[in-house]
């Protein structure tokens, strides 16, 4: 009985060994794309090296043994056998589609050759132009993404995702009103798209819809989304609307809560103190920025401002904001201005008039003629006086007529 079982199984083996000796390299090809398609890798290279073994110039099975490898990290034999696969055959489409995504998920700039050939090869290959397009997007090549992710367009469709990249670069080339319709087209696919609603608020903002940026920022922030940027968003908008409490409320979740280190938030938070009358906490905002950030000219001059509104007293650490600001950036007209009025408000003419010269050599204003024209008058210099009241006049200050009847006569 054991002789007619040994003599069964020996049958079995034989046959099953001719079987696969007779079957074709393909079969064994195909049995591996199945394996593979199911991310069963290991087993589907041994398929492919079946394959190989039948036919030394499959140039298929080495591209997807070369696709298998790859999922399983083996670049480097990954590399060889997509080589294979093109030495075999050169114009292989898929072997330099699928080595273009090896060398993307290794951040390898050779990808750009590579899907530049599967295009010269397949132009109508539509992965390919999305995966050169996100390429381009993500090395901020602005031009070339959007060529590739309209071809996309063309060939595929208005994808959601597609149309939001194409929106995301259309805002960073200031085209809004295009970038506009891009996120409105993404919104209304998908009315939870956060990011493209966070876009869509900053658009508005830029345009000064700030009541509909604040209803965009609302919805993320209602929705979870209650990120930083989005804070920082809101806050400006209830800044822009004057709704000051509101917009503290922002400023401290960004400082408190979410520990920014983007000195803007003390400044606007700063800016929302002032705006409240709220001096102490203004300057106490303006002093924290200055040590951080030394040489921060925003901050000099919101602490100017705030010195001045609190009367003569504060005067003099006012006037050495300005001249900070002076020394930090010379071409500043404020502090060139904010500094001629201190200097004039505590009759010290002739130096009033030094940074009057410099703000009108800088830009010519209405108000800084007349205010000029205020120190000649004071250093008895009449013809002087009334020219820059003669230019005032011309510029639209309409107060300076009236010097001009009681000067000038």
């Amino acid at each position: 009985m054991k002789k007619y079982i040994h003599l069964f199984c020996y049958l079995i083996v034989s046959f099953t060994v001719k079987d696969i000796a007779a079957q074709p390299a393909y079969i064994f090809n195909d049995k591996g794309s199945e394996k593979l398609e199911k991310g069963d890798y290991l087993a589907a290279i041994k398929e492919f090296d079946t394959a190989i073994q039948k036919d030394k110039n499959f140039y298929t099975a080495f591209a997807n043994k070369a696709r298998a490898e790859a999922e399983l990290g083996k670049k480097e034999e990954a590399l060889k056998n997509f080589e294979q696969a093109i030495k075999l055959k050169p114009d292989y489409v898929d072997a330099y589609y699928y080595r273009a995504l090896l060398y993307l998920k290794a951040n390898d700039k050779q990808a750009l050759n590579d899907l530049n050939k599967t295009i010269q090869l397949d132009p109508k290959k539509t992965e390919a132009y999305h995966k050169r397009a996100l390429y381009y997007y993500q090395n901020k090549q602005d031009n070339e993404a959007l060529k590739d992710f309209n071809k996309v367009i063309e060939l595929k469709g208005a994808d959601t995702d597609i149309v939001y990249y194409r929106g995301e670069i259309l805002y960073r080339k200031e085209k809004l009103d295009e970038a506009l319709a891009d996120f409105n087209e993404v919104i209304k696919k998908n009315n939870l798209h956060h990011a493209a609603i966070e876009k869509r608020a900053n658009i508005f903002f830029k345009q000064t819809k700030y009541e509909a940026a604040l209803k965009d920022f609302n919805s993320c922030i209602n929705n979870g989304i209650r990120t930083e940027s989005v804070f920082a968003g809101r806050a400006e908008c209830y800044l822009k609307l004057r709704m000051f409490n509101d917009a503290l409320k922002d400023y401290n979740t960004l400082i408190d809560i979410f520990k920014t280190k983007d000195i803007k938030a003390y400044e606007m938070r700063a800016n929302a103190y002032y705006e409240k009358k709220d001096w102490a906490n203004a300057v106490k905002d303006c002093n924290k920025i200055l040590i951080l950030q030394r040489d921060y000219v925003p901050a000099y001059l919101l602490r100017a401002r705030v010195f001045v509104q609190q009367g003569k007293s504060k005067y003099m650490p006012a006037l050495n904001d300005f001249k900070k600001v002076n020394e930090l950036d010379p071409g500043n007209i404020e502090a060139w201005n904010g500094k001629g009025n201190l200097l004039f408000e505590t009759a010290k003419y002739k130096d009033a008039l030094e940074a009057f010269d410099k703000s009108i050599s800088l830009k010519p204003e209405a108000a800084s003629y007349y205010i000029r024209s205020k120190c000649y008058y004071k250093l008895n210099n009449l013809k002087a006086c009334c020219a820059d009241l003669q230019k005032a006049v011309a510029m639209g200050y309409k107060d300076a007529q009236k010097d001009i009847d009681t000067v000038c006569r």
